[in-house]
């Protein structure tokens, strides 16, 4: 299981009872939904019974497909938002933490990201004052036959997370970042485990 999965792992379980709150009511908001389309398609069904019936029969079949079609998409679009408040639920997880959980986060991101060479780690104003006084030489004590990481005691300009900077490149460690660059995969894997 990769870093990223155990992160998903504690954010659903920490998150367990808000997702089954908001899961609960876009369903019921689903449901109801559904019922509104289906009585919406039955209403015009009954609206053109006057008509002669080929013309009544092709004007059912066109107001099924139509309600079909607003039922689907209501029903994505429902299951889309359902999915987005839960990783956005889930990153406001991460930023409530404890600290020794948040550096024990950015510690496996850092074993994940980290390349080899020297490379500086520069994080906010905020993290460098609860900085676990152990943090460096534990990353170096996971990293040393590949790389050395010097923390840097300078501020950096970022929201969370950490950035590397090598000699030639830099890697782009903020939480915001590691969200985006998987996001697909997050909503794959929360949309398989809630509507699946």
């Amino acid at each position: 299981m990769t870093g990223l999965e155990k992160i998903i792992e504690k954010i659903a379980e920490d998150s367990a009872e808000e997702c089954k709150t908001i899961i609960s009511e876009a369903k019921a908001q689903a449901d109801r939904i559904i019922a509104d389309a289906r009585n919406e398609a039955r209403k015009k069904a009954n609206d053109i019974t006057g008509e002669a019936k080929a013309q009544a029969d092709k004007k059912l079949a066109v107001s099924k497909s139509g309600a079909e079609s607003i039922t689907r998409n209501r029903y994505l679009s429902v299951k889309n938002a359902v999915v987005n408040d839960i990783i956005s639920a889930a990153y406001e997880e991460i930023e409530k933490m404890s600290d020794k959980d948040y550096f024990d986060l950015l510690y496996k991101l850092c074993i994940k990201n980290v390349e080899t060479g020297e490379c500086i780690m520069r994080l906010n104003a905020k993290d460098l004052g609860r900085l676990p006084a152990d943090f460096e030489d534990r990353i170096n004590g996971a990293v040393f036959e590949k790389a050395a990481v010097q923390v840097s005691k300078k501020p950096y300009d970022i929201e969370n997370g950490f950035v590397l900077i090598y000699d030639d490149f830099e890697i782009n460690c903020t939480l915001r970042t590691v969200f985006d660059s998987e996001m697909d995969k997050l909503k794959d894997i929360l949309s398989r485990k809630l509507f699946s």
